[in-house]
């Protein structure tokens, strides 16, 4: 799709009061970026411009005190179960956070949560009502499944089948 009916199309998904409001726009990081461009000259519901997107990786590595940091990441190779849960928790609670603050995010770099395999149902909870979430998705559709940073190596990532609703789903041209 281009890229301003995809922003319709969201616009149209937001002026809904109630339900899930978890949205996702898929593309090369190129497209996303061109994309994010024109989101933010676009006005959201309240007249605002739309908000610049926050990188999830930043959020979550400024949710970790540097100590804690280093300490987790010394101790990562002999057990990485706690990272990935220190990952998740501060993952969600930069979700939280900036959702309590802002109401409608716009979200990039995921790469962290894919990397330590967190669970992405907090962005299903949490996107509903007044709290809205854009998805900002490097990946493609292929046979009805996500697929995440293509051609970005051997390991594959797949996002969730019922993570975003079909019709919040939408992928970018180049």
């Amino acid at each position: 799709m281009k890229d301003e009916e995809v922003i319709d199309s969201i616009m149209v998904k937001l002026s809904k009061p109630v339900g899930r409001h978890l949205y996702g726009v898929l593309g090369s990081y190129r497209a996303l970026e061109r994309f994010s461009a024109k989101l933010q000259e676009a006005k959201a519901l309240d007249g605002r411009p739309f908000p610049k997107p926050l990188s999830v990786n930043r959020g979550i590595l400024d949710t970790i005190p540097d100590e804690e940091f280093r300490k987790l990441v010394q101790d990562e190779a002999k057990r990485p179960e706690p990272v990935a849960d220190h990952v998740k928790q501060a993952f969600e609670a930069f979700l939280r956070t900036t959702l309590q603050k802002e109401g409608l995010v716009v979200l990039k770099g995921l790469e962290m949560l894919f990397a330590y395999n967190v669970d992405l149902n907090a962005l299903r909870t949490m996107a509903a009502d007044d709290f809205r979430i854009i998805l900002l998705l490097p990946g493609r559709r292929d046979s009805g499944k996500i697929f995440m940073f293509p051609g970005s190596g051997p390991m594959t990532y797949n996002l969730p089948t019922n993570l975003i609703a079909e019709d919040h789903l939408w992928e970018l041209r180049d």
